[in-house]
């Protein structure tokens, strides 16, 4: 009864919940470095985070827009329009980046994004698909957002008979990886 009624609530509420978060993420942020406890590298790993996440936010929303048939909305609509809704979800990528930027952190200490190391990308990789399992599944149960399953995004399981596809582990499984080297670069001009 109560996790049926939690759902409900957040199916009816769902983008104003998504909205708020992204609006606590950005201010976490902005203060964190205003009050010196993240440094200059980390909050660029949160604009590079945001703007990895923009690579595919603005086409789906665009491709949406278009009405092409790649993710639809599944119970509740966006309260802000293209290409808003697209940047608040890119607030949120920052965000989740950030937070697989602090498992990596637990793991390396002082030299983190230093030089190419596979167990930091192989922590980023498992924290992105983790994270995008997670943040797909509240999505479905919430009645944000699903993919439609096609040959090039086929679906991997149901539930409560909305598809959970392919596509969106996959996006986080390349982000990952560019997310990665990029910030290792951006360490040694930092640096430099």
């Amino acid at each position: 009864m109560l996790f049926s009624n939690l759902l409900i609530f957040i199916g009816e509420n769902f983008f104003i919940i998504d909205y708020a978060i992204a609006a606590f993420i950005l201010i976490i942020v902005v203060f964190l470095f205003l009050f010196k406890k993240i440094t200059k590298f980390v909050l660029y790993l949160f604009l590079l985070g945001f703007a990895i996440g923009l690579l595919w936010e603005i086409p789906l929303g665009l491709a949406r827009e278009l009405e092409i048939p790649i993710a639809t909305f599944s119970g509740s609509r966006p309260l802000a329009p293209f290409p808003i809704h697209g940047i608040i979800h890119s607030v949120w990528d920052g965000g989740i980046f950030l937070i697989g930027v602090g498992f990596i952190r637990l793991y390396s200490k002082e030299n983190y994004f230093s030089t190419f190391n596979i167990k930091e990308l192989i922590i980023l990789e498992i924290w992105g698909q983790i994270q995008s399992l997670l943040i797909e599944i509240s999505s479905i149960l919430g009645g944000g957002w699903e993919y439609i399953p096609c040959w090039w995004n086929p679906c991997l399981f149901w539930m409560n008979g909305h598809p959970f596809t392919l596509f969106p582990q996959l996006v986080w499984f390349f982000a990952a990886i560019l997310f990665y080297l990029i910030a290792i670069k951006i360490n040694k001009n930092i640096k430099e």
